[in-house]
């Protein structure tokens, strides 16, 4: 699983990165370089069997604490 996903990735990023590289989008390419490493990287310790903790409650925390109550 873990070379699958790997393979996966790779697939994906020449097909998308590639064509941002060509229009010289350089800050959709910053973005989408920072969402896909972390969308890599968790789906890499997924397939691992690694248990990632939900981000639930710190999302919780903030929004209360934006919101006051």
């Amino acid at each position: 699983m873990f070379i699958l996903v790997i393979i996966v990735y790779i697939i994906i990023g020449i097909l998308e990165i590639v064509p941002l590289i060509k229009r010289n989008q350089k800050k959709e390419l910053v973005l989408y370089t920072v969402l896909f490493t972390t969308a890599f990287i968790m789906s890499l310790l997924i397939s691992l069997d690694v248990k990632i903790p939900s981000p639930a409650k710190p999302i919780e925390k903030i929004v209360k604490a934006v919101i006051g109550k």
